[in-house]
């Protein structure tokens, strides 16, 4: 897993994420097989394992204790500051890994992903019975939960490159 493997962003490198994509991915194809006894098992352990990811992966950052010196590969010189900020406009780096979400969004973007990414497929798979008759249903609702987990897996991540860009 690419994700796992980024030290650099702290919130990923940890084995949990590796397991939450793993129990996604049968969860998902479970839904998909009609499986209903698949979807109430991998849609519950990835349930375990997101509440557990959300819970550790907002300590890691600072668990880690990235600092600017850290950041800048200065730190043995002594303590660094910034001048001024390293570029007079935005660029890819700020764009796409200094992300900041305001913390009202994140709970609410997190309820979404559990409800309808876990809670509303393992009721409709519960209800179901042998058939799994809410099929199309719990497959739209994981969908669009999972769609608003991977923007916040996305969106939460705390890279060090934001030390350098004084954004952390």
């Amino acid at each position: 897993m690419m994700y796992a493997q980024l030290k650099t962003v702290p919130r990923w490198n940890h084995w949990s994420t590796s397991a939450l994509f793993i129990f996604l991915a049968l969860g998902g194809g479970a839904i998909l097989a009609g499986d209903v006894l698949g979807t109430l098992v991998f849609l519950t352990l990835a349930f375990v394992v997101q509440m557990y990811v959300w819970t550790v992966g907002d300590q890691r950052f600072a668990a880690r204790g990235h600092t600017l010196e850290t950041a800048t590969g200065l730190g043995r010189i002594g303590k660094v500051r910034l001048y001024e900020p390293p570029h007079t406009g935005t660029n890819y780096l700020l764009h796409e890994m200094v992300y900041v979400v305001a913390r009202k969004h994140v709970l609410k973007l997190r309820v979404i992903a559990m409800l309808m990414g876990y809670v509303l497929p393992l009721i409709l798979a519960g209800i179901s019975g042998r058939l799994f008759e809410y099929q199309a249903t719990a497959l739209a609702s994981h969908v669009i939960g999972i769609l608003a987990q991977r923007w916040l897996f996305f969106a939460e991540a705390e890279h060090v490159v934001g030390l350098y860009y004084d954004k952390r």
